[in-house]
């Protein structure tokens, strides 16, 4: 019978046979879900089998509280969900809100069991998980400047590095597929511009700085370190007169000059303009191009990395 031929309302008997899987790929149990009626003694338990979710967002938990008492509570179907390795992977928001209920008390949730453990990465309740969340689930320290600094590399991999003030435009999975990879350098990365937060304070937000660092050390070891420590502390990086050592007139060096135009302009620059104009600025240091003048209008095409893009995937998380 052609699933055409069916008649009737849609269910689970008008799905052809053939077309029904029971079990996740790797599972040994049957994927199973049903409504059921939630305690607040169900969920404290359920609760027990989180795997270290997402943070908790208090405020969403007590508008889900309220509605619940005020019986105006619904089954979603965004399904409370446990994996076939018996962990909570979505629906901690609504089991907290449940334990705020009496005694005796219940709510009716879509409930499902024996799904796949990374389901987490794509569940979705209410707010779509960010990609620090999903970090800050994998165990990764300092998700948010993790996040961010991995979303870029991917843009910049993905040759997007414009649509940076866009949000929601690098999949989860990207961004924990790269800071896995890399975790390493990464780690060393954040925890290089983190030291003292505030040496970038006023000067550029530090997870584009983190960026530039980590895309530009691998192909200039050296004059990365020189322009990181010049931007930040003024030390630890060759006092060179650019105009004498260039041979050209009015030539600057291009920390200096984006320090100036940061300090003027700081609060008036999109994140966009201020990743501009330290790719323009790492540029010309690394490259030991003179420079005399620093800027970026909006109209421009964004500036290429002069470090070495990757042919692979994997050369750039290593």
């Amino acid at each position: 019978m052609k699933y055409s031929d069916t008649k009737g309302p849609i269910s689970l008997s008008s799905v052809p046979e053939d077309a029904i899987g029971h079990r996740i790929p790797g599972s040994k149990r049957d994927v199973e879900s049903a409504v059921i009626k939630v305690t607040p003694e169900m969920a404290k338990e359920w609760l027990k089998k989180n795997r270290s979710n997402r943070k908790v967002r208090e405020d969403r938990v007590d508008r889900y509280a309220e509605q619940m008492k005020d019986g105006e509570w619904m089954v979603s179907p965004d399904a409370i969900a446990f994996s076939y390795t018996d962990k909570l992977i979505n629906g901690q928001h609504r089991l907290k809100a449940i334990m705020q209920l009496g005694r005796g008390e219940s709510v009716e949730c879509l409930v499902a069991f024996g799904l796949d453990p990374d389901a987490f990465k794509i569940a979705d309740v209410g707010v779509k998980r960010t990609g620090a969340d999903v970090l800050r689930i994998e165990g990764f320290k300092s998700a948010e400047e993790m996040a961010a600094v991995c979303r870029l590399l991917a843009l910049w991999k993905q040759e997007r590095l414009e649509e940076l003030h866009r949000y929601e435009n690098v999949r989860n999975s990207v961004i924990v597929d790269i800071a896995t990879a890399c975790r390493k350098r990464l780690v060393k990365t954040i925890e290089k511009t983190g030291s003292d937060k505030g040496a970038l304070a006023g000067k550029m937000p530090r997870s584009l700085m983190a960026f530039a660092y980590f895309a530009y050390k691998p192909t200039f070891p050296v004059r990365a370190d020189y322009f990181f420590d010049g931007f930040l502390y003024d030390k630890n990086f060759p006092a060179v007169d650019w105009e004498e050592e260039y041979g050209e007139k009015g030539a600057k060096n291009p920390i200096s000059l984006l320090k100036d135009k940061m300090r003027k302009g700081y609060d008036n620059l999109s994140r966009k303009a201020k990743l501009a104009l330290l790719v323009k600025a790492m540029n010309a240091y690394c490259l030991e191009r003179p420079m005399k003048q620093l800027r970026w209008r909006s109209n421009e095409d964004f500036p290429e990395l002069a470090a070495k893009k990757p042919e692979a995937e994997q050369d750039l998380f290593s």
